[in-house]
């Protein structure tokens, strides 16, 4: 047997650096929950690459909190309170974001939520808020987006931040994975109604990035297995890079689907869970 066939990292593989060049200048971008982890790493990416943005996320206090330490409207960052499982919300939300920044041209949806559950008692409620939010939202907010668009001869760009979960699915958070494999299906028809106006639609689907929302996910399974949730979090980390993925990484990913040489790469599920799945 080979050496090479047997051979694992014996650490964590580093974290690239990268620099940050002015690809997105003159662009305005609309980034749904915008001050989460991935959220926020797209934007603060987004604005480095000289892009202005745009902020979406439910609570003001986090909005205002999330513009301010990435420059506020000098460098570029404005925010808008948005509930994306509102219609009345998005609307709202959408025109305003239009008028902060004079024309979009391009979209992410990052705003989701997990709720767990035993996978044969997941209650009604739940699976409304998890599609209301996850499917519905983004949905909403690509249309909409999409419309501006349209009108205004702009071509561009919409990302949706899935996941690892809507294609192989954990069985804890059964509502989500639904949720999150309707939006890889939802992304595959956009791709194709949008083509013909030059918006480009795909979207990312992340492994174990480093987030609070992930430390919740270990919370919740620690209430499945009583092991201490520091400890499955800890096992949380992707086999090839021995170590959680980093949002930064998955921002890096997001810019380039969002760019003008991503042309080629169209209604695509593109994994950013470091080989994790197999399709």
């Amino acid at each position: 047997m080979s050496k090479y066939e047997t051979r694992r990292p014996d650490r964590p593989l580093p974290i690239r650096k990268s620099r940050a060049f002015p690809v997105h200048a003159g662009k305005g971008f609309l980034v749904t929950g915008g001050t989460g982890g991935i959220g926020r790493s797209i934007a603060e990416l987004l604005i480095a690459q000289e892009a202005r943005v745009v902020i979406a996320d439910l609570k003001q206090e986090s909005v205002d909190e999330t513009v301010e330490a990435l420059g506020g409207a000098a460098g570029g960052c404005f925010g808008v309170v948005m509930d994306v499982a509102s219609e009345a919300a998005v609307a709202a939300g959408v025109a305003k974001s239009i008028e902060l920044l004079g024309r979009v041209d391009g979209l992410v949806n990052s705003a989701a939520i997990v709720l767990h559950a035993d996978p044969m008692s997941i209650s009604r409620s739940d699976w409304q808020r998890q599609f209301e939010i996850n499917l519905f939202g983004a949905y909403d907010v690509s249309r909409l987006v999409a419309a501006h668009m349209i009108e205004h001869s702009i071509p561009g760009a919409i990302v949706s931040i899935a996941s690892e979960s809507g294609k192989k699915g954990h069985v804890e958070s059964l509502a989500y994975s639904a949720s999150k494999a309707g939006m890889i299906s939802m992304t595959r028809m956009l791709s194709e109604a949008l083509a013909a106006y030059d918006i480009n639609v795909n979207c990312v689907c992340p492994g174990g990035v480093a987030t609070p929302m992930l430390k919740e996910v270990s919370e919740a399974y620690s209430e499945f297995t009583a092991e201490p949730a520091p400890e499955i979090f800890d096992k949380m980390v992707a086999a090839q890079l021995v170590r959680h993925i980093q949002p930064v990484e998955v921002a890096r990913l997001t810019s380039f689907l969002l760019g003008d040489d991503a042309m080629l790469v169209r209604g695509q599920a593109v994994n950013a869970d470091a080989g994790e799945t197999p399709y």
